[in-house]
């Protein structure tokens, strides 16, 4: 069927604007969320600035640009058109929701590789977590990264909270800036309050300051924090996997997995939209983890 509803209407391209606007402004979504709409329309303008007059021809559009995408060698692995995927399917259904096109576009996904998640070592996390760090900056970059491997925080959601967000007393940390800034409540062990009541007792200013500021009481930026965990990575020893403030989160979560931890609440833990998004750590899995678990949680070993 077609979408023209009249002859003014010429291509899809004309609604991403308000399409964006609307995720801004009444969803509330995040920067790096809008950096991800506009590579993905980028990624999908020769579909989206083509004047297409049915589902079947946007359907077949779509298709014959993944197959581009594929064949460019840009490094468009099935993974990454995937998520472009992923965001030109929430605009085309909304599209459909505004009866700007009058059926749902229906795609399949991409046939991703199944990638183990590398983690740190546990030789790594020692000596991470027993560094103690030669000036302020060493020592900021420590704290943030032992707040991720016991968290699993984003680094995005690291870097901005504030003093007031940790709450000592209950052992909670109140998470703002997350994907579609909602606010979730994460717990903290008893080790990292201990090691936050430390650092934050030391510090200049207000509870309204950043746990992580700058010596200038700015917020520290993603970048600069990528850096220098890249040098205390180097200082420490850690080979063999990317030291990264994902590798931290993806280390927390496998963790938490292999010592039993429940995937629905770890869902929660780390603010995914979607199970899918959580059951990838399970991949990380071997037998051993799965028998230690197990022995752990027979009926028949109670």
């Amino acid at each position: 069927m077609t979408y023209e509803h009249n002859e003014q209407f010429t291509t899809l391209a004309c609604h991403v604007e308000r399409f964006t606007k609307e995720r801004q402004f009444l969803k509330g979504v995040s920067p790096a969320t809008l950096g991800w709409y506009e590579s993905s329309f980028k990624a999908f303008a020769p579909v989206l600035e083509r004047p297409l007059k049915s589902t079947a021809q946007i359907k077949a559009a779509v298709i014959e640009r993944i197959v581009c995408l594929q064949t460019e060698g840009r490094g468009n692995k099935a993974v990454s058109i995937n998520t472009y995927l992923r965001c030109l399917k929430a605009f085309l259904r909304w599209c459909h929701e505004e009866q700007i096109i009058k059926e749902p576009v229906k795609l399949s996904w991409l046939k991703e590789e199944e990638k183990i998640i590398s983690t740190l070592k546990p030789d790594d996390i020692a000596r991470l977590v027993r560094y103690t760090g030669n000036c302020l900056s060493e020592r900021r970059v420590q704290h943030l990264a032992v707040l991720i491997l016991d968290t699993g925080l984003r680094a995005s959601e690291a870097l901005s909270l504030k003093r007031s967000d940790v709450d000592f007393e209950n052992l909670i940390l109140r998470v703002e800036l997350g994907k579609g800034r909602k606010t979730r409540l994460v717990p903290i062990s008893q080790e990292l309050r201990k090691r936050l009541w430390r650092y934050t007792s030391k510090l200049p200013g207000d509870s309204s300051m950043y746990v992580f500021a700058t010596q200038r009481g700015t917020k520290f930026t993603l970048r600069n924090f990528g850096h220098d965990l890249k040098l205390l990575g180097n200082k420490l020893h850690i080979t063999g996997v990317r030291f990264s403030p994902h590798t931290l989160r993806h280390t927390f979560a496998v963790n938490y997995l292999r010592a039993g931890g429940n995937v629905f609440y770890l869902q929660r833990i780390l603010g995914h939209t979607s199970l899918e998004m959580t059951n990838r750590y399970c991949q990380s899995l071997g037998i051993d983890d799965l028998k230690a678990v197990h022995n752990g949680l027979s009926l028949l070993g109670r």
